[in-house]
């Protein structure tokens, strides 16, 4: 009997009990799930065929936002766009789909995409889409997709239209994110090693990313954003670190004060579960779930 398969909250119950989710941005294996969690990616993934999961890591194939340990969020499969290719997005693999008039591929997997509308906490409506994709087995995958809605003002009759004529999703679809990256304020106080600096043009000019020595990234701001503005960039293997002194939160703002130092860290770092911040007390709740477009707000995509 065929199923639908929807990659939600309750597909993957196991990582509320996980403690090892000590980083913001946690990368989770398949064998680091459950037989029966396994079983639908599982189950995705054979209708990929052979090609596409020639460079498959089986160790990232699923994005857990933590706080303290305790998980906020939890990240599936998703479409975007790259560049000018769409994709899906599982973890850290990527796969490319063929658009085919109004109809997505994906392997032996066809797709045919769904808009719908929903209202934000102010009663604006906003699309959203998703693509149910048949398997040979009858069995069908619904996947989220991935809408430049806050930066196009996209409606629905957008979308629709764009299917109806059979024109290309590519202008519709977010960029994939390159990596998880965290915000200043989420490292916490203390001293860290940073290992590189890349920087990536943007609608309201170019970010920089500072990736560390732990292998967490991080989006510069402040001071540090003003110095790389100006042109400055440390010598090739000269030593660097970034330097968190003070962090204040107001309502949901965050004010950051922070450096570069060229020299080796001297401080121990605050992990995330002691970040110190100041006039202001935090209660997390956790409410894992599996939403495209929160991961992307939090890591400026």
């Amino acid at each position: 009997m065929a199923k639908t398969i929807e990659f939600s909250a309750a597909s993957f119950p196991s990582i509320v009990l996980r403690e090892d989710l000590a980083h913001t941005w946690n990368d989770i294996g398949i064998s680091q799930l459950s037989d029966a969690e396994q079983g639908a990616l599982l189950n995705l993934l054979e209708h990929f065929g052979t090609e596409l999961l020639r460079d498959f890591d089986v160790e990232r194939v699923l994005l857990v936002k933590a706080a303290n340990g305790v998980p906020q969020g939890v990240y599936g499969p998703a479409i975007f766009r790259d560049d000018d290719s769409i994709v899906l997005k599982l973890g850290a693999n990527l796969f490319r789909v063929q658009q085919m008039s109004d109809r997505l591929i994906l392997g032996n997997l066809r797709g045919k995409v769904t808009v719908t509308e929903e209202k934000d906490a102010a009663g604006v409506t906003y699309p959203k889409a998703f693509c149910s994709f048949v398997a040979p087995s009858r069995d069908v995958f619904k996947i989220s997709i991935s809408l430049a809605t806050k930066e196009l003002n996209l409606t629905s009759a957008d979308l629709n239209a764009t299917l109806i004529n059979e024109e290309s999703l590519v202008p519709f679809l977010r960029q994939v994110p390159c990596g998880s990256c965290m915000k200043m304020h989420e490292l916490g106080l203390g001293e860290f090693q940073v290992q590189g600096i890349t920087e990536t043009e943007g609608e309201y000019g170019t970010s920089y990313k500072l990736h560390l020595a732990d292998g967490q990234s991080v989006w510069a701001r402040g001071n540090v954003a003003l110095l790389l503005d100006s042109g400055w960039r440390p010598t090739p293997g000269e030593a660097l670190c970034l330097v968190i002194s003070h962090i204040e939160q107001t309502g949901d703002k965050y004010s950051v004060d922070c450096a570069l130092r060229l020299r080796l860290p001297s401080l121990p770092n605050q992990s995330s579960s002691n970040h110190h911040y100041h006039n202001t007390a935090i209660a997390v709740e956790a409410s894992p779930v599996i939403d495209d477009e929160d991961i992307e707000d939090d890591i400026g995509f």
